[in-house]
């Protein structure tokens, strides 16, 4: 079953790794220092809790408690847990995790939601090296707000229309209907879910079952505009222009969806230096893609962005795997200042491929 959306929003605990045996390390010290010498807690336990928000978690934990001693336990698990994840080597992560949040980023938005302490969220991209894949983040430590709030505050200021949650437990079902999103269970997860829209055994099948509102636009939605833009800034970034000090970054969106970005490589033979257009085109076609609908083209100097229109050799080579008249040209210096086009409007007349049917 495929699911067509626009952006990926997913849950912590339970769907991209598994915490529970060092949370729990953390928690029992917490008791051990707070008065509790005699209280174990345990992975298991905490796993029927995961999902919940943290304040919930420490009364459930530590029951009858006054505010100010919950308060006190709460702040001390906090700090202890990130101290323990932060430092200790092994990996939580469920297998194959990282390298489908790299890959599903590049066809798509990816965020995470979670009802963790602050830090948490960027706790996990710092120890599995995935800040740069992540568009936007937020968790009921930042704000206060419940699960279902903050869904709605990152489709919200994110522009999404057609957001998926992924989530490994009943309440994750919950918020994402409350919040108007899709929902994906992770059922090698924590808990079961009741009627999810598609069921995953493993993170790597959201590759498989995830269809971007990319595909198949004969006409490129604003949101998809802007994010194709900011892939490229993105791109630009790894320019290799000591020579002009001119940086070019482009995002190429393939037919199927997928996004391959290419920034300018220039070389002391100034004959040999290559678009960043260029690179992106041959980076895809070098991964076997071969049709082509779009692409967004940013460029400047570190002082100044421009138009940076493309050249005619890279318009040859769009002409080569594209159709002129169907292929979106943007070209921009932020994703509310760009110029846009058909490649036929800027390669008129033109010759390619087809030429074999003459």
């Amino acid at each position: 079953m495929k699911i067509k959306t626009d952006a990926i929003i997913l849950d912590v605990d339970g769907t991209l790794w598994d915490s529970t045996e060092l949370v729990a390390k953390a928690w029992t010290s917490t008791a051990h220092d707070n008065g509790f010498p005699d209280r174990i807690v345990t992975a298991e336990e905490l796993k029927e809790q995961f999902g919940r928000p943290m304040d919930e978690i420490a009364n459930n934990i530590f029951p009858g408690l006054d505010e100010k001693s919950l308060d006190s336990i709460l702040k001390s698990c906090v700090k202890y847990e990130n101290e323990v994840l932060h430092n200790d080597p092994c990996d939580m992560c469920f297998p194959g995790v990282v390298l489908t949040i790299r890959s599903l980023s590049k066809r798509i938005p990816v965020c995470i939601v979670s009802n963790s302490q602050s830090g948490y969220i960027e706790l996990f991209m710092d120890k599995t090296g995935t800040a740069d894949c992540i568009t936007d983040h937020i968790c009921f430590g930042d704000n206060g707000l419940l699960k279902h709030e903050n869904i709605a505050l990152v489709v919200k200021r994110n522009g999404f229309k057609n957001a998926v949650y992924v989530g490994d437990i009943r309440p994750d079902e919950e918020a994402a209907r409350k919040a108007g999103v899709g929902f994906i269970h992770a059922s090698y997860g924590f808990g079961t879910a009741e009627s999810p829209d598609a069921s995953i055994s493993c993170f790597p099948e959201l590759e498989d079952i995830i269809e971007t509102d990319f595909q198949g636009q004969k006409e490129l939605s604003e949101y998809s505009i802007r994010f194709l833009i900011k892939q490229a800034l993105a791109a630009r970034l790894n320019s290799y222009s000591p020579y002009s000090g001119f940086r070019v970054g482009a995002a190429l969106l393939s037919a199927d969806g997928r996004i391959f970005t290419g920034c300018n490589v220039e070389n002391a033979s100034y004959g040999a230096t290559n678009c960043a257009e260029r690179t992106a085109v041959f980076k895809a076609v070098s991964e076997g893609e071969r049709r082509f609908c779009a692409i967004a083209i940013v460029g400047g100097t570190d002082e100044k962005l421009g138009m940076a229109d493309p050249c005619g050799v890279c318009r040859q080579v769009l002409r080569e795997f594209s159709v002129p008249e169907d292929f979106t040209v943007i070209v921009a210096r932020s994703v509310d200042d760009y110029n846009k086009y058909t490649l036929a409007e800027l390669l008129p007349h033109s010759f390619g491929p087809d030429f074999k049917d003459i």
